[in-house]
């Protein structure tokens, strides 16, 4: 047996004592409730939490100041969309105004009082929507549920208008809306909300359970005062401690990506897809994992660090706002970092196509990464210098988990 064999063995060895520790608390090391909760607990959280996929009767209250017939039918129309519902109404504006600082409501519709007659008398009446505006997404569904609600009344007092002076009625309703508009989802027929997002967030929980683990576990050795990366191969040493994780990292992404995403009904065609493009980012996180434990000097540090690039790292990546408006320095930077590439992948296949060939660039991108990485990794973990990064702290070295 060789001895880069041997040392990634002993790894994998001394990896699985740890994670199995012993019955007495001082022998636990915590690592195997890294490995469960964050595959397991952690995305079943987030698809719960957005599991009604889209927001639906945004609360409202309605300020009528033309009490009319049409204010009445106005408001009857506005109750009766999926996107509305009055929860009350206001005495006046400044009671309306209040009641949204207090969180009573998200929108306050006000009729003005002249509404009725500058209808009937031709000219262009105002109806106000306000909002606090601290949800952008409840606020663009409430008020194109309003909008819409608008229009289709604005349009049927037109016809009436038209028919009035002896248009048929047909050539009235046309004079009336002259252009309609088609809303056709192509790859996203629902529109829901939850998908478009939790589907993202729950690849990077994949993402974190690799990286986060691998170095928490180094940060727990390093306290206990035991090797992480001894010679004569410190590289395999740290690939034999990846390597008992393993096991966990694919039981997460398949836990992820063929069963919770599908059970939500947000996998796409093809589950087992979704499942392999989960896997094959853990894989690609392998050397990433491998570089950041070979310099944590405790298991704290592991959290503090590596949890607080998750979520720019999502933003940046385009998969919620368009890489295009980000400053292309920051677009630029986001090609090296494998969640780039998944979350896009990702895109493709839970709202498109089940299909793997239809997104053989962000794998072939995806495969790159990982061989780049494990470049650096070896490289780095075997750089003199970093024996003084990872050395604890004070506090770290005299500590006992």
């Amino acid at each position: 047996m060789s001895a880069w064999s041997a040392c990634l063995r002993r790894g994998w060895r001394e990896e699985w004592r740890l994670l199995l520790g012993g019955r007495g608390r001082r022998e636990r090391s915590g690592v195997v409730t890294v490995l469960l909760a964050i595959p397991f607990l952690y995305p079943s959280i987030v698809a719960y939490l957005y599991h009604r996929e889209e927001a639906r009767e945004r609360p409202a209250i309605l300020l009528d100041l033309d009490r009319s017939a049409l204010s009445r039918r106005l408001a009857l129309d506005l109750e009766a969309t999926p996107e509305l519902h009055f929860t009350g109404r206001a005495a006046s504006l400044a009671d309306g105004e209040e009641r949204l600082r207090r969180g009573e409501a998200e929108l306050l519709v006000i009729f003005p009082a002249d509404l009725s007659r500058d209808v009937k008398r031709g000219a262009r009446a105002q109806l106000a929507v306000w909002s606090p505006g601290g949800n952008v997404y409840a606020w663009s569904v409430a008020f194109t549920g309003a909008s819409t609600t608008v229009a289709t009344v604005n349009a049927e007092l037109s016809a009436r208008n038209l028919l009035a002076h002896g248009l048929p009625a047909a050539a009235a309703r046309v004079r009336a809306a002259p252009i309609q508009t088609g809303d056709r989802r192509l790859f996203h027929p629902s529109g829901g909300y939850g998908r478009s997002l939790a589907t993202g967030v729950i690849l990077v929980v994949v993402q974190q359970l690799v990286v986060v683990s691998l170095a928490f576990s180094a940060g727990v050795r390093r306290e206990r005062g035991l090797p992480v990366g001894p010679a004569p191969h410190p590289f395999a040493h740290l690939a034999g401690m990846a390597a008992a994780h393993a096991p966990f990292w694919l039981a997460g992404g398949a836990f992820a990506g063929g069963v919770l995403l599908p059970w939500m009904g947000w996998a796409g065609p093809s589950p087992l897809a979704t499942a392999a493009l989960f896997a094959g980012f853990a894989v690609a996180l392998v050397p990433v994992a491998i570089a950041v434990a070979s310099v944590v000097p405790d298991r704290m540090t592991a959290f503090q660090v590596l949890m607080f690039f998750s979520v720019p790292l999502f933003v940046a990546s385009g998969f919620t706002w368009p890489a295009a408006q980000l400053p292309r320095a920051v677009e630029v930077v986001t090609w090296i970092f494998p969640a780039t590439p998944a979350l896009r992948a990702l895109r493709v296949l839970s709202m498109r196509t089940g299909d793997l060939g239809a997104v053989w660039p962000e794998l072939v991108w995806l495969a790159g990464l990982f061989l780049a990485y494990s470049a650096l990794a070896a490289a780095f973990v075997l750089h003199p210098w970093r024996r003084f990064l990872s050395r604890p702290g004070p506090a770290a070295s005299g500590s006992t988990p």
